[in-house]
């Protein structure tokens, strides 16, 4: 009979009869085909039945199933039939021109089926280019997190400076706990002076992202260091519906100027290829948070066959720079003295500049394939002050960080069917680096007085990861296996001369198994249940092997642990539900995270102190509607009881609540809405005291006719008063009053009202 389809859950397969002997050779490969899609996810996982028939050529993308029918010859290895957009339409498309086609004298048809990717676990996220183009408050790609469901981003600085990310009650600090990769291409930066894992993305332009791709905890294989609380990878593309060449100029409230100049291809050889340039200014709201930078991105197919896959080459170039407003304490702000837009000082900031060569290559058949080399450049600087003059009451605290690194990394990932219902999942990466920084006490006048770190730094990181993910009833993939990671450490600190005249020299190698499993059972094509443990990790910073390093003035000594070079480890369990019809998806996650040693950053001495054993125990639930195909409604909610486990003591900075509330519509008209919800509930803060709770509103409409868009941008629409950073530490500002060692109150002003109005012409 012609053109019989069948469903399998998600997945539809097309089949007809056999046309002859070649025709069976073409389809010899498919049942190794099916099975590994149906192993990664497409599907409710049951085994394949393959039928006799022509060329059925499927092909599997990150996020999409793509199977051919036809004679027209297959799809090449690793592509696709075309560029999919973030797999947000799951809906098969089948285009029959004859109905003769399954015959041999009319063979010239070609059918394509797509079926969207199940997410592994219940909490796994991915956000699609539609969302990320209506949605507000995007001045960077650090502002991209915060589309991720329980994940809230704070910017105690200027544009420019990294964020401070909180995510399942962790606060990671600049990335210390979450893994962010850029097209795979690792951005946590380990062993940074200003923070352990920083995490800097001012070189993404934002229009280049083509979807983020984000889940919660350390459960899958290929999670490595910092992904104790999650992983986030940005992914780099231009869907079809935004490709060609435009022209944009956004001009904000702040005196904010910002140009970009990008081409994409439609057509020919370089229609998967492109190529952006950014530039911008903004004075911004108050003193102290000025910034500005320009960037280049671009990424080239280089070659494309079935015989050999896909290979790109990316390429980034970024510089910029950006103010350092300071913590002012609350006390000042309620009693007069001070605005609450004020900022400690008006000549602290800094620069950051990077430059990334990756070269990937890709190749998708019986098994997938993919495997990258990447080397970055990297120069960082930063003058800050958090205390005022309370360690050095004559010259003041400011400090000067200085951090340049040279790096290099290679990455593989590989899986292969072994058997019938079996796959093998396996992968390694390597990361090194050479790093100089320094940290010196600077005055008023930025000359340096004293030098508290003088180090060179070459670091190496090894890992490896194996496992099976193995499908043993309709419906039920389950991966388990492990991985095991090894880092070296050659630290020079020209600040200690045990011998006269000599820095000393130290070296450690580290070594850490980490055990993870996890399981999605879809007993119905709606209802899926997953479950997870994983053991994460957290190497120890370069720095931390010296063994020096005593505790500041008025800090508590007690809880200094600088000199202890171990990794820290946690365990993690997770269990979820997910509920997705057509029309809708909703998800309810429970999950808990042990913690061997707690980091908690301490604004006196500058250091992140060790503490002890923490837990973290809540639940997430998450909610998505499209009751139209140009509308969808979306909102989150994350709750957390985050405590440290001998004194029962609340973890400072962890948010016990955070939720989110969205609405994107995309109307065929040309018209598009983006509005969103944002609220963070009261954090506790050191000391016992706690911060205020948050909410804010943020909206974008874009209206676009033939060649030309304009969009309107409006952060913080209802004008909340709140405060991006609230921290409570000892500081000595006024000198004209008398010195205290007692911690207080202080406060980063968040950005009242602002509106940005940006308009685009395509070429």
């Amino acid at each position: 009979m012609f053109g019989q389809r069948r469903r399998t859950g998600r997945e539809v397969l097309c089949r007809c009869p056999p046309t002859g002997p070649a025709a069976g050779r073409l389809t010899a490969r498919l049942p190794a085909l099916l099975l590994g899609a149906s192993l990664a996810g497409f599907g409710p996982g049951a085994k394949p039945a393959v039928a006799k028939g022509p060329a059925i050529h499927c092909v599997e993308t990150p996020d999409t199933l793509l199977c051919t029918l036809g004679a027209e010859g297959p799809l090449p290895a690793g592509g696709e039939a075309k560029d999919v957009d973030g797999g947000s339409r799951s809906e098969p498309a089948t285009d029959v021109r004859s109905e003769g086609a399954c015959h041999p004298e009319e063979p010239s048809y070609r059918s394509v089926v797509k079926s969207r990717r199940r997410a592994r676990l219940a909490s796994e996220t991915v956000v699609d280019a539609e969302e990320i183009a209506a949605a507000p408050r995007t001045r960077s790609a650090d502002d991209l997190l915060r589309l991720v469901p329980g994940v809230w981003v704070s910017q105690h600085g200027a544009e420019g400076k990294g964020q401070q990310i909180f995510l399942r009650g962790f606060d990671a600090a600049h990335g210390t706990d979450v893994a962010v990769s850029v097209d795979g291409i690792p951005i946590n930066e380990p062993s940074n002076i200003h923070g352990h894992g920083y995490v800097d993305l001012g070189f993404v332009i934002p229009e280049l992202v083509r979807r983020v791709v984000a889940h919660k905890g350390p459960f899958f294989l290929d999670d490595s260091n910092f992904a104790t609380a999650g992983a986030v990878n940005l992914e780099l593309g231009v869907p079809d519906s935004l490709r060609g060449s435009r022209v944009h100029y956004q001009l904000g409230s702040s005196w904010r100027h910002r140009g970009l100049v990008l081409h994409a291809p439609k057509e020919g050889m370089l229609k998967r290829s492109f190529l952006a340039f950014e530039a911008m200014r903004d004075r911004g709201f108050a003193p102290g948070r000025d910034a500005q930078r320009v960037a280049m991105m671009g990424q080239i197919e280089l070659h494309r066959s079935p015989e050999v896959g896909v290979i790109d080459l990316t390429l980034s170039g970024h510089s910029g720079s950006f103010g350092a407003p300071g913590a002012i304490r609350t006390g000042d702000v309620e009693s007069g003295l001070l605005d609450r837009e004020a900022a400690l000082h008006e000549d602290t900031g800094g620069r950051s500049s990077r430059g990334i060569v990756a070269l990937r290559h890709r190749r998708r058949d019986v098994g997938t394939l993919e495997h990258q080399l990447y080397a970055q450049a990297r120069d960082f600087e930063i003058t800050e002050d958090f205390t005022g003059y309370l360690l050095d009451p004559i010259h003041g605290d400011r400090r000067l960080q200085e951090h340049t690194s040279f790096s290099g990394g290679y990455r593989l990932s590989y899986t292969r069917p072994l058997a019938e219902r079996l796959m093998l999942v396996t992968g390694g990466r390597w990361r090194g680096e050479l790093i100089d920084q320094r940290e010196v006490q600077v005055d008023a006048e930025h000359q340096e007085l004293t030098t508290r770190w003088d180090l060179g730094i070459a670091q190496h990181h090894l890992g490896a990861h194996s496992g099976l993910r193995w499908a043993p009833l309709p419906g039920l993939v389950m991966e388990g296996g492990g991985r095991l990671d090894l880092f070296t450490y050659w630290v020079v600190d020209n600040q200690q001369d045990v011998v006269p005249g000599e820095p000393t020299r130290t070296t450690e190698t580290l070594v850490w198994p980490s055990p993870r499993v996890n399981a999605r059972y879809a007993f119905t094509p709606k209802w899926t249940v997953s479950s997870a443990y994983g053991r994460g990790l957290r190497a120890p910073e370069a720095r931390s092997i010296l063994g020096r390093g005593a505790a500041m003035p008025d800090t508590d000594a007690s809880a200094f642990q600088g000199g202890d070079p171990r990794i820290t480890a946690s365990d993690s369990v997770e269990a979820g539900v997910r509920f997705a019809p057509r029309w809708m998806s909703a998800g309810l996650t429970l999950f808990g995270t042990w913690v061997d040693r707690e980091l908690v950053y301490d604004h006196v001495s500058g250091l992140n102190l060790a503490r002890n054993r923490s837990r973290r125990l809540g639940g997430e639930a998450s909610l998505r509607i499209q009751p139209a195909p140009w509308v969808v409604f979306g909102g989150d909610l994350t709750a957390v009881d985050a405590r440290f486990v001998d004194s029962g003591e609340p973890i400072p900075y962890a948010p016990p609540l955070l939720g989110s509330a969205n609405l994107t519509m995309l109307h065929p008209a040309g018209i598009t809405v983006g509005a969103r919800v944002w609220a963070l509930g009261r954090r506790p803060l050191p000391f016992g005291a706690r911060s205020n709770a948050i909410a804010l509103v943020d909206l974008k409409v874009s209206y676009r006719v033939s060649r030309l868009q304009v969009d309107l941008i409006l952060d913080n629409l209802l004008n909340a008063r709140w405060s991006e950073g609230e921290y409570n530490f000892a500081s000595w500002h006024d000198r004209s009053r008398a010195r205290s060692s007692l911690p207080a109150r202080h406060m980063i002003a968040g950005a009242p009202l602002t509106a940005r109005l940006g308009v685009t012409l395509w070429l």
